[in-house]
């Protein structure tokens, strides 16, 4: 072919970046020794939702923050001695 077309080169691109997903535990992440997860073997809040169950309304509105997180979220505010709500947030994240 003389009229300057070329065939397509088709490769793999190298790139530097690392994969997308990670698949792990979350609480893999988080060392054992950690004070949160001490207190979560030893405190178990497993009663808390149906203990809660009533005041939650499924029908309406936006789905309600899990009681069992939020307590959880709010004791670890208090043991690591966060007390702003963004800062708790971020830190949870």
């Amino acid at each position: 072919m003389g009229d300057g077309w070329r065939e397509p080169v088709i490769g793999k691109k190298q790139r530097g970046q690392e994969e997308l997903f990670v698949y792990c535990k979350l609480g893999d992440l988080v060392p054992e020794e950690h004070i949160l997860k001490r207190v979560g073997r030893v405190i178990d809040l497993s009663w808390l939702r149906e203990e809660v169950r009533e005041r939650y309304c499924a029908e309406n509105g936006r789905p309600g923050v899990d009681p069992e997180v939020a307590l959880r979220l709010m004791l670890s505010g208090y043991l690591l001695g966060i007390a702003h709500d963004r800062e708790l947030m971020r830190e949870a994240a």
